[in-house]
């Protein structure tokens, strides 16, 4: 069970070699062994035996009971260290697998992964240059003054070329201080553009054959992070997910109070979130509101209808009329058409 290295083809698979056997007969007749005799060497490695420090060329056998506790130990020693290897196996795997599939994100096969921002911006850029037909983006946060700048020119570029386009903006966009600008621009020169009061996905498709998405698979990814995507039936979904979504939304250069509701966009969604449990803090959060505008919506709903407490206005949200989402589709228009 035990051997060195030179002893197997003497070794007994049983026990002991023999030439470790008539090792042990000469140490047990005190009879003096060189140090690099086999069957010493055997000795050795199973801890069998130490040498006699008093006489040199002699060895001393040690207790057996203790030589097979170390034997154990030493066992269970190299088994633990083999489990643990073979418990690190899944998360090698993954990590191999991980870098495999980066190589292949790169490679252009129906989607390509892009860490920093720049390289989706270089990417959208030649694309956008060439677009012929349509845009669809849609933002779900809010725009600081330099992308806008930097995307007026591009935008409007691409309207100049005749290509359609629809941009969809969260409602808090209404009341920020540089996407309303942005958006007077493209609307004076065609662009459609709605805000949306619940979350929803940033994505951008172009001629539907170029698309762009935030990354949900790296764990650990840069905020920027995202895909560029060419598959043509992911794309296709990803616009009916669009119009789904657009649908949805209010127009821009509407209000969005519109007769014979008591609620607005933005109210629903509270309301909606509201009775999915979440509190104001998380709903605000979602809708990229300020707490205190969400309590002003409270309040007013409140006052309009005659109650007195939130509890109360759910549960007249839980039987209003106005609770539907076919109310949220705009005048005039059709819903979005799913397959089959």
């Amino acid at each position: 069970m035990f051997e060195s290295p030179e002893s197997g083809a003497e070794k007994d698979n049983a026990g002991l070699s023999e030439r470790a056997l008539r090792a042990l007969k000469h140490i047990a007749a005190d009879e003096p062994m060189a140090d690099d005799d086999p069957g010493l060497q055997e000795l050795l490695v199973l801890h069998a035996v130490v040498p006699n420090t008093y006489a040199p060329g002699r060895w001393i056998l040690l207790d057996p009971q203790q030589t097979a506790q170390n034997l154990l130990w030493d066992g269970i020693s190299k088994v633990t260290g083999i489990l643990g290897q073979l418990a690190n196996v899944p998360r090698i795997t993954e990590e191999l697998a991980l870098e495999h599939d980066r190589g292949k994100w790169h490679d252009g096969g129906g989607s390509e992964y892009f860490e920093q921002s720049d390289q989706i911006n270089a990417t959208l850029d030649k694309i956008m240059a060439g677009a012929i037909e349509e845009l669809l983006t849609a933002q779900p946060r809010k725009r600081s003054r330099s992308l806008l700048t930097m995307a007026m020119d591009r935008d409007i570029a691409l309207l100049e070329r005749g290509c359609r386009m629809r941009t969809l903006y969260p409602y808090s966009a209404r009341v920020g201080i540089h996407e309303p600008k942005w958006m007077q621009e493209v609307v004076k020169r065609g662009a459609a553009v709605r805000t949306l009061s619940i979350p929803f996905p940033r994505m951008i498709i172009v001629d539907r054959r170029h698309a762009f998405i935030e990354d949900l698979v790296v764990e650990g990814s840069p905020p920027h992070a995202g895909w560029y995507v060419t598959d043509r039936a992911v794309i296709e979904w990803m616009a009916m997910i669009y119009d789904l979504y657009w649908n949805r939304a209010d127009s821009w250069s509407e209000p969005l109070d519109q007769a014979g509701r008591i609620t607005n966009a933005i109210q629903r969604s509270i309301l909606r979130e509201m009775v999915a449990g979440l509190d104001q803090k998380q709903i605000a959060n979602r809708l990229q509101i300020s707490e205190k505008t969400l309590s002003n919506h409270l309040t007013d709903l409140r006052t309009r209808l005659g109650l007195k407490t939130t509890y109360q206005l759910i549960h007249w949200w839980a039987t209003a009329k106005e609770n539907s989402s076919a109310l949220e589709l705009q005048n005039g228009e059709k819903p979005p058409n799913f397959p089959g």
